[in-house]
């Protein structure tokens, strides 16, 4: 059993059951989490990305993808924790705006880097991804997004439990090493084998 799965497990296990229980805090645990995700991914966009090829195109929709996800994750963290509780829905809808700009951007770039032999598969999947996260924060003010929550905290739970399980099970055993005794193994003497019974049978005589 590692102890970093079986603990990661366990920790997401309270996240699924936190997302059960209390869906709204949750929901400002997420809009915190995503304003500082998009804050080092504007500082990564422009200190790496926007390095890999010399296309202008290229660099400036970079650009400018980095300095909108700093500005909306910096809003993203101190807005809603500053203003009243109707912020966080407000941010809600300008981080799911935010991450269909981006993806529109990402996917932009990405179509720059095709004849420079670069991996593409990652931003492809940070850009389908950013789509599937906008999606579920255009939802989530609204009734059914915290069904959605609960549904998905309940997936998470159960995913959680069973990674845990299969962790626990398949933990590796540890086995003292013992001295083993051999009981059958004759006793070791200075005399020779049948030594004492001829010495009787010369005293006989």
């Amino acid at each position: 059993m590692r102890k970093t799965n079986f603990m990661l497990g366990v920790l997401l296990a309270v996240v699924g059951l936190m997302m059960i229980v209390a869906p709204d805090k949750c929901i400002k645990v997420a809009v915190i989490l995503l304003g500082i995700e998009a804050v080092v991914n504007g500082i990564f966009s422009l200190a790496k990305i926007r390095q890999l090829v010399s296309d202008k195109d290229f660099q400036f929709a970079v650009l400018i993808r980095g300095i909108i996800s700093i500005i909306i994750g910096l809003l993203a963290i101190v807005l809603p924790l500053k203003f009243a509780e109707t912020m966080w829905t407000v941010m809600l809808y300008v981080l799911a705006a935010y991450l269909l700009v981006a993806a529109v951007l990402e996917l932009y770039a990405v179509a720059k880097l095709r004849n420079t032999g670069i991996e593409r598969k990652q931003y492809v999947l940070e850009a389908v991804v950013s789509t599937i996260c906008a999606v579920i924060l255009f939802i989530i003010p609204q009734q059914i997004g915290m069904i959605i929550i609960r549904i998905l905290g309940v997936v998470v739970l159960l995913v959680s439990t069973v990674y845990v399980l299969y962790e626990w099970r398949n933990r590796p055993i540890v086995v003292d090493n013992v001295e083993v005794v051999d009981d059958n193994s004759a006793p070791v003497t200075d005399k020779p084998a049948g030594g004492e019974s001829a010495g009787k049978k010369s005293d006989k005589k």
